[in-house]
């Protein structure tokens, strides 16, 4: 807080003596009137960006304990709000009204605007994702665009099979929220940077950090020859010891040759990777000993 003040007296003391030492030019005769004029606009307008930035900065660290992801979501109203005031002061000092300046009446505002359409959609839509937070930073999220949801898997034919789909997502851990950008960072540590208007308008979130624990399955084929009844007794059995099985059956027939069983489990999302592996393992030393001979 000290820190802050002192900025802010040092900012305003510069402004006000570069002005007054132009304004005593002025007067002397050693500038000419429009450098008073020149000099104002161009102080004010640094002034005001200056501060603007210190103030959002400091709602951003003082009340980001208190109430989290949303100081930053009012850290960038107040720049947002604050860079507009300016934009309009600066076109009102080249004589353009401040009505003209915010409705885009003139030729150039009308220009402006259209290429910045993108650019404003973003900063709404940052403005809106951080206000209604369906995820934070630190989060593990999937952004699955909306116009694609999913696509039916069938290559190559020997991997899926009925009812299989591939979702095409995004997925990594949210490593910033900007008026522009989302920055996820992916598990091969890939940094993605979306367009927020993307995320808010074109885009469904998976968002795994607000889950403990998925249910996920395990599919194996087995060879058709294979008693099912026999697999299925024989999984249980092996499987008993691993408390995270929830239920073990016949799913489909994959082809002529093999059926698939399907081994059900609920794991924490920090270990269903290990779960997975121990339930694989199992399922294969299974599937080995039933293909050994019987001993005569």
């Amino acid at each position: 807080m000290a820190s802050l003040k002192v900025r802010f007296v040092v900012a305003v003391f510069l402004a006000v003596g570069l002005y007054l030492t132009t304004y005593a030019f002025v007067q002397l005769g050693l500038l000419p009137a429009v450098a008073e004029r020149i000099v104002l606009v161009t102080v004010t307008v640094l002034a005001g960006a200056y501060l603007v930035r210190i103030t959002s900065s400091y709602v951003a660290k003082t009340f980001q304990p208190l109430v989290g992801q949303q100081a930053i979501g009012g850290s960038l109203i107040i720049q947002l709000i604050g860079y507009i005031l300016i934009a309009v002061f600066l076109l009102s000092s080249l004589g353009v009204s401040p009505e003209t300046a915010l409705a885009g009446g003139t030729i150039t505002g009308l220009v402006v605007g259209l290429a910045g359409q993108n650019t404003l959609s973003n900063v709404i839509a940052g403005i809106i994702l951080l206000a209604s937070r369906p995820f934070k930073i630190g989060d593990r999220v999937a952004v699955v665009t909306s116009s694609v949801p999913f696509q039916w898997a069938f290559l190559p034919g020997y991997k899926y099979f009925s009812r299989d789909y591939v979702v095409p997502a995004y997925t990594g851990v949210v490593e910033n929220m900007s008026l522009m950008y989302t920055t996820l960072v992916t598990d091969d540590k890939l940094v993605i940077r979306i367009p927020n208007n993307i995320i808010l308008a074109n885009s469904a979130i998976a968002n795994y950090s607000e889950v403990s624990e998925r249910v996920r399955k395990l599919r194996y084929e087995f060879p058709i020859d294979t008693d099912p009844n026999t697999v299925i007794e024989r999984l249980k059995t092996s499987l008993s010891e691993i408390p995270e099985v929830k239920s073990i059956y016949l799913e489909e027939q994959s082809d002529k040759t093999h059926y698939i069983v399907a081994v059900v489990f609920e794991a924490p999302l920090q270990t269903w990777h290990e779960v997975k592996s121990k339930i694989l393992a199992k399922v294969i030393t299974v599937h080995r000993e039933m293909r050994q001979p019987s001993p005569t």
